[in-house]
């Protein structure tokens, strides 16, 4: 499958456009559209792998330094951290809904998220416990209100 990008000379994203778009799609769908970001972010990517490379450093921790630009600060996904409390613990939204409904949570979790100093680590923090515990009461709250 190729991916289209109508403002590219050859019509196809770049590699590291494709890797951010599939990540993106998967972890940060709100952010999926976002043809700027990802063009952006690509593109320095794509710097730091030759500039690692005109250093000497071999292709796989070009890619390395490159995947930490890539990748900053989108390690934790506030999506995926709702998409798991709403699979794990309410059964009621279909799995074919589900997505949907946590990209509807997503905004109004918000509030909860802002609470927690969240960087591309807290997933491996004590933190991250308390959240999802505080984020699987807020759902509930929120389907008793609005419904799915």
């Amino acid at each position: 499958m190729t991916i289209q990008d109508k403002n590219t000379a050859t019509g196809e994203l770049s590699y590291f456009e494709t890797a951010l778009l599939f990540y993106l799609r998967e972890s940060h769908p709100h952010m999926a559209d976002d043809k700027a970001f990802i063009r952006e972010r690509a593109d320095s990517a794509a710097e730091a792998y030759e500039h690692a490379i005109r250093e000497g450093l071999s292709v796989t921790q070009a890619l390395e330094l490159a995947d930490t630009v890539l990748y900053q600060d989108l390690r934790f996904s506030r999506f995926d951290a709702v998409f798991e409390a709403v699979s794990e613990w309410f059964p009621e939204v279909q799995p074919e809904r589900r997505t949907d409904f946590c990209l509807k949570v997503l905004l109004p979790a918000e509030a909860i998220f802002g609470k927690y100093p969240i960087d591309d680590r807290f997933e491996s923090s004590p933190s991250y416990h308390t959240l999802t515990v505080e984020l699987t009461g807020f759902i509930q709250s929120y389907i008793e209100r609005y419904g799915i």
